[in-house]
């Protein structure tokens, strides 16, 4: 697995902060090399464009980006991140070329890769060749807001068109148009449109299948063309597979990314990089944000997640809008950090959640400001000395709840329905505050993961369990619980099967309590799901509760962190009892302790080594 980095990000040429993070500690710098727009229509850097034509480079700014970084901090070590989205004189050259907002309509199309792949390769070689030992990882970027997110709904286009014909003849399938909106976008009546079966939805299932399919392979085309063109020793880095806390509609079918699993497969790749949770009640006091793609995915399969910070504060400056509107806001959000205590403590809760959960971190300073007051500054010098004491040291997961998605069942979500997310988001917030600590993973990851510390797994998406998959579920079931979610097995040989779940729940579908039934557990609406709901599913299943207040707690086998919103005495457990315990920011030691106290003023964060 790579190196856990600790760096700074932003889109501004923030150089006096580059030259303030570096006395704090932090070497590490990510740039971008862009020709394109952002969502405000804006360029996305100072230093665009280096695609100036067809097959014609000018990387002289990005040799002046790379030079102004330097002069500021000349030990730099460099993350890029390259969007490939097309310049905009690109765009109109064929019909149907909004790559940015539409990426499924162009990722089939043969220039749009071939002119990619040779943008990419001229790009790579110019910098390995003229800075051969600057950089650490390249991340490989692209579609709207450059994560890849396919917002067309599917819509058609000639290349997708073609593609599609071609995926039908390649596994023996009538040939067909591709399925209109409505089509697409439907669900049986007995769920009141949320959930597709295939004996109803067989075309919308393969049409999906095929979009996330095109993507894969694309986006997989572009990660090989940059490998093929570094050393092994400079990671190549993504953004996809956001299967956890984007609680919008069209959001998981619709973006084509279902197949992450094979993209995580590629040895091509080294990281997954994803923001932690959007939302100001997950970001503000008392939330606790986390990774959007699972994390076992990634690392089961030897891959480094990669987390950014980047909350606003009371000092953070935001992009003008055009004319009189004031500043842009950035999907809604307003300040989340209101306070130098705010601060402090959100800084210091983000960086343990990586920490802990092993991922490397970049501070993302956005349009500049985030981090511009004393409170910022300190705490992420603190973060950074934790960081190069602990972080590469071998620390062993103590999770014993398994947050389970199941993205080959989450084709069957109409992600155009207003309940559609109602199987992850509602649960891992509750989740948070209940008390044991978790993780969370894909299906498939579950026979590659060492599940002997586990207790308790929440299948979030159990609708279709053929294929061998119940057998693997009752497997998993020996000597630990079982919470599935809405309607397990209600999918059964293609179709809706009432009968099914009833015969493994214990109850029948439309039944409104949550059901023990041994060491199964069936909770029928997930978007009513309570912390206390859940404490009790934990508290059945034998889950060690580290903490009798809900609040956010993150540990392993060597560090616990809590995090509390305002004045509060709370106390933390430990899984056993302990010689010596260190608060690492304080300093503070506690001996021969097995629950702590804690009492705060204002919001804050803290962060023990218990076990070392």
């Amino acid at each position: 697995m790579r190196h856990r980095y600790f760096g700074y990000r932003s889109f501004e040429p923030e150089y006096e902060t580059m030259k303030e993070m570096r006395k704090r500690g932090i070497d590490t710098v990510t740039i971008m090399v862009s020709n394109n727009t952002n969502f405000m229509g804006a360029p996305y850097t100072r230093y665009q464009p280096t695609w100036i034509w067809n097959h014609e480079y000018d990387f002289t700014l990005f040799d002046k980006n790379i030079q102004d970084v330097t002069e500021a901090v000349p030990d730099v070590k460099l993350n890029v991140v390259i969007d490939l989205n097309p310049p905009s004189w690109w765009m109109p050259m064929l019909p149907g070329r909004d790559v940015y907002n539409e990426f499924g309509r162009l990722a089939p199309l043969k220039e749009y890769r071939e002119d990619v792949c040779d943008y990419l390769k001229a790009l790579l070689t110019h910098a390995m060749e003229h800075y051969p030992t600057r950089f650490l990882n390249f991340f490989i970027m692209g579609g709207r807001t450059t994560e890849w997110f396919d917002c067309s709904y599917g819509a058609e286009s000639m290349a997708r068109i073609e593609a599609w014909d071609k995926w039908r003849a390649e596994r023996g399938l009538e040939k067909c148009d591709i399925p209109g909106y409505s089509v697409r976008y439907s669900g049986v009546p007995e769920s009141d449109g949320l959930l597709r079966t295939p004996a109803t939805h067989k075309l919308a299932l393969e049409y999906l299948k095929f979009n996330s399919e095109v993507s894969l392979e694309t986006v997989g085309l572009f990660c090989k063309t940059a490998r093929a063109c570094l050393p092994r020793e400079v990671g190549v880095g993504i953004t996809y597979g956001y299967l956890f806390e984007l609680a919008w509609c069209f959001s998981k079918a619709s973006w084509g990314q279902l197949e992450y699993e094979r993209l995580f497969d590629m040895p091509e790749v080294d990281l997954g990089l994803s923001p932690i949770s959007y939302g100001p009640t997950q970001r503000g006091m008392g939330g606790s944000p986390m990774a959007m793609i699972p994390l076992e995915t990634m690392k089961v399969r030897g891959k480094l997640p990669a987390l950014s910070i980047d909350t606003t504060t009371f000092t953070s400056r935001f992009p003008a809008a055009p004319g009189k509107g004031g500043a842009v806001k950035i999907c809604g959000r307003t300040v989340e950090w209101n306070t130098p205590d705010e601060v402090r403590a959100g800084l210091r809760r983000d960086m343990c959640y990586m920490l802990i959960n092993g991922s490397a971190v970049w501070n993302f300073d956005m349009w500049g400001g985030w981090f511009d007051s004393d409170a910022a500054r300190e705490t992420l010098e603190a973060n950074k000395k934790i960081w190069d004491a602990e972080a590469n040291l071998p620390m062993e997961d103590d999770n014993e709840v398994i947050m389970v998605g199941d993205p080959e069942n989450v084709y069957y979500i109409n992600d155009s329905h207003p309940l559609c997310d109602q199987f992850l988001t509602p649960v891992r917030r509750a989740l948070a505050l209940a008390g044991g600590m978790y993780t969370t993973a894909s299906f498939n990851d579950l026979e590659k993961m060492d599940l002997s510390r586990t207790k308790l797994l929440i299948l979030c998406h159990p609708f279709d369990l053929d294929n061998g998959k119940l057998e693997k579920i009752r497997k998993y079931a020996e000597g630990r619980t079982i919470l599935w979610l809405y309607a397990p097995g209600i999918i059964h040989n293609g179709k809706w099967d009432p009968e099914n779940m009833q015969s493994l729940a214990g109850v029948p579908f439309g039944f409104a309590e949550i059901f023990y039934n041994g060491n199964y557990v069936f909770m029928p609406k997930p978007n009513e799901v309570t912390v206390e709901q859940l404490r009790e599913i934990e508290k059945h299943a034998g889950v060690h509760c580290w903490c009798d207040t809900p609040l956010p707690v993150y540990a392993n086998g060597r560090f616990a962190a809590i995090h509390i919103a305002s004045a509060q005495t709370v106390t933390l457990n430990l899984p056993k009892k302990c010689a010596c315990v260190t608060e690492l920011y304080s300093g503070k030691t506690y001996t021969d302790v097995e629950h702590i106290e804690i009492h705060t003023e204002k919001p804050d964060t803290l962060l023990f080594r218990y076990n070392a």
